[in-house]
């Protein structure tokens, strides 16, 4: 698998290095939309009163869960899209998650959260490699045709075994980016988030190719070539060719009379 500085260099060729170019403003869009949406549950939920919001802050935590697992869906097939040289965003993809199968989606997004909190009551430590552990498992589900959540999770912690340290390491890279995006009145973090989105999802790719053992590889279609039977030579009495024949001698007929 490649270096990681080589994966922020492929984001920031995706993005066209430009910081107001129509990509990297359009993704900011995008992220801006799934932002606002995401909050408006919690900031319902939030604002009832006490009585009220102890009776009914359940449902709208549900909703806020399913909102943010369909938008979260949505947010990255844009991003995976543009990685893989789509550069027409549609708005509209990041709503894809409500009609493709949004019970698979609502099930992953509830299950991984529930599953990193269980881990993180053991120590934060346990919490962190099991987030990394199934970082992937929403970009797995773009991929897959059943979209189904297990699997989802169970390969995601497959393909990242041995790499979490490296997708680690990617995050702990943008750091000091996100400093320097909040020295600028704090808009450079829009940016920021941007470049870190779209080089997660050049790690995606680049180690879905070297885990490609995982999904199988697919048929290339071509006829496997056939070769010609080999057969042992025959083995056989005669001399070969290039062998010393030694003659036998020649008795001639005067020889034998004269013997008798």
């Amino acid at each position: 698998m490649i270096e990681n500085r080589k994966i922020r260099e492929k984001a920031r060729i995706t993005l066209e290095r430009k910081l107001f170019g129509s990509v990297w403003i359009t993704l900011i869009i995008a992220a801006l939309i799934y932002s606002v949406i995401v909050g408006i549950p919690s900031g319902i939920g939030g604002a009832l009163p006490g009585k009220v919001k102890f009776a009914i802050g359940w449902i709208f935590s549900i909703v806020s869960i399913v909102i943010s697992a369909a938008l979260e869906y949505g947010l990255l097939r844009i991003f995976v899209k543009t990685e893989r040289g789509d550069k027409k965003i549609d708005f509209m993809d990041l709503f894809i998650g409500f009609k493709e199968d949004l019970q698979n989606v609502f099930l992953l997004g509830l299950i991984r959260s529930v599953l990193i909190f269980l881990w993180s009551l053991l120590l934060i430590i346990p919490g962190i490699i099991k987030a990394y552990a199934y970082s992937m498992a929403v970009y797995i589900q773009q991929d897959s045709e059943d979209k189904e959540w297990r699997r989802c999770l169970e390969l995601s912690n497959e393909m990242t075994y041995g790499y979490k340290g490296k997708l680690f390491l990617l995050d702990l890279s943008f750091i000091g980016w996100y400093i320097v995006g909040l020295l600028c009145l704090g808009v450079g973090v829009l940016w920021v988030s941007v470049y870190h989105g779209m080089a997660r999802a050049h790690f995606y790719e680049e180690l879905k190719e070297t885990r490609k053992d995982l999904f199988g590889e697919p048929d290339s279609g071509k006829p496997e070539e056939e070769t010609a039977p080999v057969f042992e030579e025959e083995k056989t009495d005669a001399p070969a060719e290039d062998a010393i024949v030694l003659d036998a001698p020649v008795i001639s007929s005067d020889e034998t009379s004269e013997e008798k």
